[in-house]
């Protein structure tokens, strides 16, 4: 009976990726992607399904940096490098926290860590000559490089003593500095179905629908002007399931049940 329900299921899974057409991308799939596990909890898995991190959490994001960490954001230093991309929120038991890639939590949130202030400025805006270098884990910081020169052009130490005395009111209410790398956009857009207003994913230069629209939201993690990194991913809300689930644009749901898993 296993086997039987294991055969069927991949017929299944097969089934829905044949109504998907797969879109060459030069973009690269994270290391470890959220998994819903289940129909219940989310874990961390590769691109080929394979489960990294156990489901234990109620809510889980991608691996990568969180700006509200940056040193002029937070009111206790020492956090600061908990923002980096070697970590990832997660929820569990209602509490939020910060964990690295082997899933264990390092940093419990406490908003009293951080300043209220919203301000954000974007850094070299529209550049298509600067690239991020490094990212320093003290100031959470990105050491932009400018291409054309071959000299770092942020932070230096005039620049960022200037910044200082020039900006004390948004640097006490906490303020974030970052630059979004410039990218080339892939030919995806998400699409709504006319009669049912569900979303999908189509080429928006041929008009070809790539996923078809199931999904009641879709949150695009290419083309996305304010991400820092892009990955070939969105992020979907799946109604009969009620939560949102990582999906590929090669049509690949992020959910794992029982008898995939080993």
């Amino acid at each position: 009976m296993r086997a039987t329900f294991i055969l069927l299921f991949l017929f299944i899974r097969a089934f829905t990726y044949a109504q998907t057409k797969p879109l060459a991308t030069n973009l690269s799939y994270p290391d470890l992607i959220p998994v819903l596990v289940n129909d219940s909890l989310y874990g961390y898995c590769d691109s080929l399904l394979d489960l990294k991190l156990p489901a234990i959490y109620e809510s889980a994001g991608l691996f990568e940096e969180d700006f509200n960490f940056q040193t002029f954001h937070v009111n206790k230093p020492e956090i600061v490098k908990y923002g980096s991309a070697e970590y990832a929120w997660v929820q569990r038991h209602g509490e939020r926290y910060r964990i690295d890639k082997n899933g264990e939590p390092v940093y419990k949130y406490d908003v009293a860590d951080f300043k209220t202030g919203e301000t954000l400025i974007q850094l070299f805006k529209n550049s298509t000559s600067h690239t991020i270098n490094k990212v320093d884990d003290t100031t959470l910081f990105q050491q932009i490089k400018n291409n054309q020169t071959g000299q770092i052009a942020f932070p230096d130490d005039q620049s960022m003593a200037d910044f200082k005395e020039k900006n004390k009111m948004f640097i006490d209410e906490g303020i974030r500095l970052i630059y979004y790398p410039k990218f080339t956009e892939i030919p995806c857009t998400y699409f709504s179905n006319e009669q049912t207003l569900l979303q999908g994913i189509k080429n928006k230069e041929t008009g070809e629908i790539l996923i078809k629209a199931k999904y009641a939201s879709i949150e695009e993690y290419y083309n996305n002007p304010l991400r820092v990194h892009q990955y070939p991913l969105f992020i979907a809300y799946r109604g009969d399931l009620n939560k949102y689930i990582y999906v590929g644009l090669n049509g690949t749901e992020y959910l794992l049940y029982s008898a995939e898993i080993e």
